[in-house]
């Protein structure tokens, strides 16, 4: 029997859920679970919403363009699942914004009480306490955390109550932020009712590309003027530790040499082999590798490795004769802190091996090798986990908030007589590289700041007209903290302390704790 036979007798319905656009929606942010209770209680917004269920019916004698689907019957009152996504995105963005506006407020009334003709604390202390308070609170950073703080205080009134409304999201409004930056207050102006229609309809790198466009348009002697001052000043480069041993190095550059790092990979990788094992990544990866090391990206085809590997001498290569000893650290010129640049140390300055106690636990005894039928796979760890650790001396703290807990709570590290170098304010080169080599960030909990870039801190304060009463400039009263961290310690907002087991105890001017686990 043939398809047009049978097609009288049978028949399919199967129910498609249709979601209209409705472009003249008032949606009512009070009726938002979660909304900010902050500005108007309505915005114009594009939103969707279920109009119509359609039935169609699938009919084997139709097979042309509609594919044997005919609409057969509308049914109303039908609920979108998609309706369900849409509401739930604009109470995320909502919350956001929430979130974002309570941090201000907080912010505002921690910097309001600013009294430095008494105390020395000026109302930049204040802020820069009050955001690392919410950055540790929020188990994050200080740069996250003001960056976030200015773009919100920055942003023009339409931007702001689209975003309490729910309408924008965090990426689109930073995206707004960042392409108008530094804009003329009238162009801005003039163009945002344009740039708020782009915002709901584009994704955000295509809403930059459209606020560049538009500001060029209006504006092309200022645009110019910023481009240029930007290729000078905005410049940057981020190291970002990944899993598995890699990293990303992220590169803040202009278009123009953007297109010529690229063009130069690419005419390395167009050399290869089509048999090269190597996915286009990994060879654009390896080539500028290869460019960096002004070396050329090789071919790894079995044609190419077969005579590579059979004309290979063995290497040797000359014993490395360089001085490469780590710099000394000097006096920053305004609070006496340590900096990470170098002045020539004085001679005897270096301790002696022995100056420090070892404050770890004893080393764990070798991993058990498995054995067949043993079942044991996986070797001991020399010590638990930096969240166990935490949580340890949590509870041990928080029994006791007030009382001291550090392991050396005059500063000298168990030691009677201080050691060489111990009464000198600054660290020696070797004792500086000894205190990074261990640290290689900033102390301060969620701070990334590498220890290079960093001040050399005595814990316990040194005191300079009586050294030997003081914390000792020694290995375990020393550590690294980045220059706004140890301004905060300096000023007394912040309190630390050396616990057992290396964990540094930071307390914030609320009286909340934080720490941070030993480096691995």
């Amino acid at each position: 029997m043939s398809a047009s036979e049978i097609a009288p007798h049978v028949s399919a319905s199967v129910a498609v859920t249709q979601a209209e656009r409705d472009v003249t929606a008032t949606a009512d942010r009070t009726s938002l679970p979660g909304a900010p209770s902050i500005g108007a209680k309505s915005v114009s917004v594009p939103c969707f919403t279920l109009a119509a269920r359609i039935e169609y019916a699938f009919d084997l004698r139709s097979l042309g363009g509609d594919v044997g689907l005919r609409k057969a019957a509308w049914v109303t009152g039908d609920h979108s699942p998609l309706a369900d996504v849409l509401g739930a995105r604009r109470t995320v963005n909502a919350a956001v914004a929430s979130e974002l506006a309570f941090m201000d407020v907080y912010v505002r009334s921690r910097t309001a009480g600013a009294s430095p003709w008494d105390t020395g604390v000026t109302e930049k202390d204040l802020f820069n306490s009050a955001v690392c308070e919410l950055a540790a609170a929020l188990s994050s950073t200080f740069a996250a955390i003001n960056n976030k703080l200015q773009m919100w205080r920055q942003l023009s009134p339409h931007v702001r109550q689209g975003f309490i409304d729910g309408v924008l999201d965090l990426e689109r409004v930073r995206t707004i932020h960042d392409h108008l930056l530094h804009a003329r207050p009238e162009t801005t102006v003039a163009l945002e009712t344009e740039i708020l229609k782009a915002a709901l309809e584009m994704a955000p790198g295509a809403l930059g590309r459209e606020i560049d466009r538009l500001l060029t348009e209006a504006d092309a002697d200022w645009d110019r003027a910023v481009r240029k001052r930007a290729a000078r000043t905005e410049k940057r480069i981020r190291l970002r530790r990944r899993a598995r041993g890699l990293s990303s190095l992220t590169t803040l550059m202009t278009d123009g040499e953007a297109d010529e790092q690229l063009s130069r990979i690419d005419a390395e990788v167009i050399r290869l082999h089509p048999e090269d094992p190597r996915s286009d990544d990994q060879r654009r990866g390896d080539a500028q590798t290869a460019l960096m090391r002004g070396e050329t990206l090789l071919c790894e085809c079995a044609a190419c490795l077969t005579p590579r590997d059979s004309d290979r001498a063995p290497e040797h290569d000359d014993p490395d004769t360089a001085d490469n000893e780590p710099s000394d650290t000097n006096f920053a010129a305004t609070d006496g802190t340590l900096s990470g640049s170098s002045t020539s140390a004085a001679p005897g300055d270096e301790p002696p091996t022995s100056q420090s106690p070892n404050t770890a636990p004893p080393d764990a005894p070798p991993p058990r090798l498995p054995t067949p039928g043993s079942g044991f796979t996986r070797a001991t760890r020399s010590r638990p986990g930096g969240g166990t650790l935490i949580e340890r001396w949590r509870a041990i703290v928080g029994n006791d908030p007030i009382g001291i807990h550090a392991l050396y709570p005059d500063g000298h590290g168990g030691m009677k007589l201080p050691p060489p170098g111990a009464l000198s304010y600054a660290p020696s080169r070797v004792l500086a590289a000894q205190v990074r080599a261990e640290q290689p960030f900033c102390l301060h909990p969620g701070c990334n700041v590498p220890s290079e870039r960093c001040d050399l801190d005595h814990i316990v304060e040194f005191d300079r007209h009586h050294p030997e009463k003081g914390g000792w400039t020694i290995l375990t009263n020393i550590g690294p903290r980045c220059r706004l961290h140890h301004n905060l310690k300096t000023r007394k907002l912040w309190r630390t302390e050396l616990l057992p087991e290396g964990v540094m105890h930071i307390v914030d001017p609320l009286g909340n704790h934080y720490f941070t686990p030993p480096a691995l």
